[in-house]
């Protein structure tokens, strides 16, 4: 932590540096130009894989096995799939996201020579069935088939600015300000993940200041919305015995935990089940530092940490969270819950096996 500073303004400086950014999957540049000016802060010794994972390894006091601990970098995004002569551009999603959760409203697009300004498009609610495809989305429910991007420029002219098939939209810049409420809460888009690239930034500078007992290394993951491809990269690379993600925990009636302060360690999600031990050894680090976690089983949900021990390269694998709502859209986070996750994680790192 810097000198002089609460752990509360560590946090808001580093979210309001990453919630800002453009890091669609495959197009992660923004955030890793944060991540490394960060890690650089750190060591001279930061590794950028072949995958565009970023890590940094935290060396510790006694021999023993290797933990990685994670978050990604990437966001949800949308990809460029046809452009037409009037310049519609139509869309495919990268990642888990539905048209309802972001609705007509600026996003950008990103190029190989700069990012252009377009709005997505549903359209017109005063039509009637004549109208077929608008009629669908005022009848049925939405697809990503049924909208279009537009610049207002053709496809001549968008091709002129270096618009093209393959290039990537994700909601505007003008919309990604994080919004602080209450003086407890964050929300914004894609909190999922990066607001956990915050977090292991944090512990990463705490790990600098009190090594951990055996070696860590912390890594900021590249495409995980698109199938935790990141993390099973480090995963085979770096062969570590445990995988720790860093994650939104979402919080709906259906799961038995509640908007606070506290984190939730998972124990099952949709891909696999996370190491039993290796999850109470962090909700026992919560104890020690009076923190109660949360515990949950979660559908509908995958981690890098998940995949990985579904795949056999690592021998223990968990999931620690902070409390989210509104998952994959406009997402909403508590800070003390981030906060906490920095102290568990320490503590579980610094002080294994107590």
């Amino acid at each position: 932590m810097q000198e002089g500073i609460t752990m509360r303004e560590e946090l808001r400086k580093l979210l309001d540096q990453v919630l800002v950014t453009h890091a669609p999957g495959g197009w992660e540049q923004e955030m890793d130009e944060i991540v490394l000016a960060e890690f650089g802060k750190l060591t001279d010794e930061v590794h950028v894989d072949a995958y565009d994972n970023i890590h940094v390894k935290m060396a510790g006091r006694e021999p023993g096995p290797a933990t990685v601990v994670s978050a990604h970098k990437d966001e949800n995004s949308l990809i460029v799939r046809k452009i037409d002569d009037d310049g519609k551009m139509w869309v495919e999603n990268i990642g888990g996201i539905i048209p309802v959760k972001y609705g007509e409203g600026p996003f950008d697009i990103i190029t190989e020579t700069g990012v252009i300004p377009a709005v997505l498009h549903m359209g017109a609610s005063h039509c009637s069935a004549l109208s077929s495809r608008i009629y669908k989305i005022k009848t049925e429910v939405a697809t990503w088939d049924m909208m279009y991007i537009d610049c207002k420029l053709d496809a001549e002219e968008l091709a002129k600015r270096g618009v093209a098939v393959g290039d990537r939209a994700v909601v505007a810049r003008t919309r990604k300000q994080p919004l602080y409420l209450e003086g407890e809460y964050v929300g914004g888009y894609a909190l999922d993940d990066k607001a956990a690239v915050a977090i292991v930034l944090m512990l990463a500078r705490r790990l600098k200041e009190e090594p951990p007992l055996h070696d860590v290394y912390v890594v900021a993951t590249a495409a995980e919305e698109s199938g935790a491809s990141g993390g099973l990269f480090i995963s085979r690379t770096l062969e570590p015995r445990d995988f720790i993600a860093v994650e939104v925990g979402p919080v709906e009636d259906e799961y038995p935990v509640e908007m606070n302060d506290q984190p939730i360690v998972l124990f099952k999600d949709s891909s696999f089940h996370y190491d039993p031990v290796l999850s109470r050894e962090l909700i026992a680090a919560g104890k020690r530092q009076n923190i109660e976690c949360q515990r949950m089983i979660v559908r509908s949900f995958g981690s890098e940490a998940s995949f990985s021990a579904q795949r056999g390269l690592v021998g223990r694998a968990a999931c620690l969270c902070f409390p989210t709502e509104n998952t994959h859209g406009y997402e909403v986070g508590s800070l003390r819950g981030m906060e906490n996750c920095v102290r568990i994680l320490a503590e579980h790192f610094v002080n294994a096996g107590k």
